[in-house]
């Protein structure tokens, strides 16, 4: 049986031959030559990489963003500011109820007192030994412990001075006050609730957007075709704006899984409308011929013979056949 069909086959294509023959590749009666247009090289003839316009989806973030924490454990007392509040750099934002601070001060200073008046006690005794020795009353020896006397109280004024400014210092603990102008992002605790130093309690979150950075991640392949100042097209989609922005900054390491790069775009926002958390879709142009940089080794264009010889019709081969088994052939 499959002998059979493939004869059948070979006699269908002898009959196709037969009843339509092929026409002679050259001479009066062959077919006119075809045109066959060449393809067009949108990157240019000197052989340069040509890459398509692409777009990749980023995040905008605030260009300067600070989480406040108090520094010192203890209530919060008061909170100046709410979610959405403009506040400026020095501004105080909240308070820490401060009364153990307060009798730390108050003890600190009567340490300071005390060491005060054992000084005061000091220098009156040294001055009796004084005259007693230059009477010859007491020995050198006295005088000496009463002159040590002294300076140990003056040590002892020293230290609970220092123990005061220590004291004084723990109040401004209890003021937080804002580093930058900005606008109050998030609010995390209340009035009432205890905020701890370690670990850190978040209390206000402040975000400076009049400048906002973008921030998108493309192919590590990209970093041929651009470099820092390079333009950019950024549309925000929220607020169908469009923009192009020079790039700011290009990160210093690769993602080994993704094979992308981070960029950094700063964009000017004095308006605000541009918010932080933003999606935002980043456009890297295609070079064009004129700035793509040109191959030094490119292979020269064909001469006119080898082209003629290239078109060329090339004379029809006739059918051939193979039937079942290696000892069978026809053609």
């Amino acid at each position: 049986m499959p002998l059979a069909l493939s004869l059948s086959v070979l006699v269908g294509c002898d009959q196709q031959a037969d009843e339509a023959p092929l026409p002679a590749a050259t001479g009066e009666t062959a077919p006119p030559r075809a045109e066959i247009t060449a393809p067009v090289d949108t990157a240019g003839a000197a052989g340069t990489h040509a890459s398509s316009s692409h777009r990749w989806v980023g995040t905008v973030r605030a260009k300067h963003h600070v989480e406040l924490a108090p520094g010192m454990t203890g209530v919060i007392a008061s909170i100046a500011v709410e979610e959405g509040d403009t506040v400026e750099a020095g501004q105080r934002l909240f308070r820490i109820e401060g009364s153990s601070v307060q009798l730390a001060v108050s003890q600190a200073q009567s340490v300071v007192a005390s060491a005060e008046l054992q000084l005061a006690e000091a220098e009156r005794e040294a001055e009796r030994t004084r005259k007693l020795a230059e009477r010859g009353s007491v020995g050198s020896a006295n005088l000496e412990r009463a002159e040590a006397g002294v300076e140990a109280a003056k040590a002892g004024v020293k230290q609970a001075k220092a123990g005061t400014a220590l004291a004084r210092s723990r109040t401004s603990d209890l003021s937080v006050e804002s580093p930058i102008s900005g606008i109050v992002t998030a609010k995390h605790k209340n009035v009432g609730e205890v905020a701890t130093m370690m670990p850190p309690t978040i209390v206000l979150v402040i975000d400076d957007i009049s400048t906002v950075e973008v921030r998108v991640r493309v192919p590590e392949l990209k970093l041929r075709e651009i470099d820092i100042g390079s333009p950019i097209s950024v549309h925000f989609p929220a607020l169908d704006l469009d923009l192009e922005v020079p790039i700011t900054r290009i990160g210093n390491t690769v993602d080994p899984r993704s094979r992308t790069i981070e960029l950094i775009i700063d964009v000017a926002n004095p308006d605000l409308r541009i918010k932080s958390g933003m999606s935002v879709e980043v456009a890297i142009k295609a070079p064009t011929p004129s700035d793509a940089p040109k191959s030094s080794d490119t292979a020269p264009a064909p001469s006119d013979a080898a082209s003629e010889q290239d078109t060329a019709p090339t004379a029809p081969t006739a059918p051939t056949a193979m039937i079942g088994g290696p000892h069978n052939r026809a053609g």
